[in-house]
């Protein structure tokens, strides 16, 4: 049987990968933070830390193999058009880089330590980054490898004949400056190009980090929780509809408690990136492109063609994540030498990997309904004010795209986990908070992250 591909170019890439700080470096950043706070404040709770390694790695998404020469021309001239300035790249990298979590506070101290580290570590990446930014000047930018890692994570999961009779085989990925919640994918001759914002993962990451402090800490919760709730996400919400320096998007230190909290953290940021991926797939597979080329000629109104474009390409991408389950299923109940209870047990894991990826895929939505609902009150409100954009962008609106997917869902029970049936009850009553702001004070607090 011929090897798979996209698994061969996983155990290979690690060659083609050059890392972003050396040991020393990263030495520093481990312990530098800590032992700066120990130094100023004497000892405290211990933090525990691990790394999304895929950070710690960039990489010239135009030198892979199968890449063609028009997909890297398109990529140095997407590059060229809205250069990616290092030191951001270096910065959002290096933050997702690090998960950090600590024991449940037994005071406010403990609150306050942990704040404290998470400022001075903050403090350090942005220097590393500035001083790291001249290596990563070139035109030929190299950029975090986990684009590559989310485009091979859903290719390798699909049958090769497959691939190959939809013309999948001819895809490539590259990450891109471009403020969009989902990816773009450019419709090119000998081959299609995936462009993924480069802010999308630790943008991602940061939003399921704070979703989960605030979760976690619900009992804690004090007069200002949702003031504190609003300034976190405000960057975010900016990003999408005006211009937010990256050192602003994730300025919120944000607080994670027990270790189990950065593994969901890291899950569900995975499994969120790997459905815009596998929506993207969805517009080539499903020859989006041509197909809308074809009724623009024709003189159609495309919006609502768009739309529908949108909304079978979120099916195709969940379509795909069942086509997972069924296959792990099938691998599972066809293993003679394997005993009845561990083929149960198997199947039962199985089901729950779906079911929590599907959690993921939800809360990505939520977010994004709320990144376009707040953008619409600061433009209400603020766009005579602000430089923002008319809109989010062209795609349906977010809970638009969610309640269809719970109807494709329709025969099943519809699957909502606690998290997210709380996530959509706090951003809610986190937009009511910004919206009960007088225009001056909304007008201050967006001044505060655009100045």
């Amino acid at each position: 049987m011929a090897e798979n591909v996209y698994q061969r170019w996983m155990r290979e890439d690690n060659d083609r990968c050059l890392p972003v700080v050396d040991g020393k470096h990263l030495e520093g950043l481990m312990y530098g933070a800590i032992a700066y706070v120990i130094d100023k404040l004497g000892e405290g709770p211990k933090p525990t830390l691990a790394f999304d390694m895929e950070h710690l790695q960039v990489v010239d998404y135009g030198a892979f193999e199968r890449v063609s020469e028009a997909q890297r021309q398109c990529i140095q001239g997407l590059h060229a058009a809205e250069p990616i300035r290092p030191e951001e790249m270096l910065f959002l990298g290096l933050q997702s880089l690090f998960m950090v979590s600590w024991p449940r506070p037994e005071s406010v101290a403990d609150i306050e330590y942990a704040a404290a580290y998470g400022f001075v570590l903050n403090k350090h990446l942005a220097d590393v980054a500035l001083n790291l930014a001249g290596t990563f000047s070139a035109p030929g930018a190299l950029l975090p490898y986990w684009g590559r890692l989310s485009f091979l994570r859903v290719m390798s999961e699909l049958p090769e004949e497959h691939v190959a009779r939809h013309g999948l085989d001819k895809v490539a990925c590259a990450l891109v400056k471009r403020a969009k919640f989902n990816a773009t994918t450019f419709a090119l001759e000998d081959g299609p190009l995936i462009g993924v914002n480069y802010a999308l993962e630790p943008i991602l990451k940061q939003l399921n980090k704070i979703l989960l402090h605030y979760f976690s800490t619900k009992e804690m919760a004090g007069p200002k929780r949702l003031s504190r709730a609003w300034e976190s996400i405000l960057p975010i919400v900016l990003h999408f509809w005006s211009d937010v320096e990256a050192t602003r998007i994730t300025r919120s230190t944000t607080t994670l408690y027990d270790d189990h909290t950065t593994a969901l953290v890291h899950r569900l940021t995975v499994d969120q990136l790997d459905f815009i991926m596998m929506h993207e797939l969805g517009h080539v597979t499903l020859d989006h492109p041509r197909r809308l080329r074809a009724e623009k000629s024709n003189g159609t109104n495309t919006n609502t063609v768009r739309h529908e474009f949108e909304y079978a390409a979120d099916g195709f991408a969940l379509g795909l994540m069942r086509s997972k389950l069924v296959a792990n299923t099938r691998i599972a109940t066809e293993a003679p030498d394997r005993a009845a209870d561990e083929r149960v047990t198997r199947v039962t894991a199985g089901l729950r990997d779906y079911q929590s990826s599907l959690g993921g895929v939800y809360l990505l939505f939520v977010y994004m309904d709320f990144i376009q609902r707040a953008g619409e009150v600061l433009q209400t409100r603020l766009g005579s004010h602000l430089r923002l954009r008319e809109r989010m962008d062209t795609h349906p609106r977010a809970a638009d795209r969610l309640a269809r997917l719970e109807l494709t869902n329709l025969g099943e029970y519809l699957y909502t986990s606690p998290l997210e049936r709380w996530a959509r009850e706090f951003l809610d009553s986190v937009l009511d908070y910004g919206t009960s702001l007088t225009d001056d004070a909304l007008l201050q607090s967006a001044k505060g992250v655009l100045s």
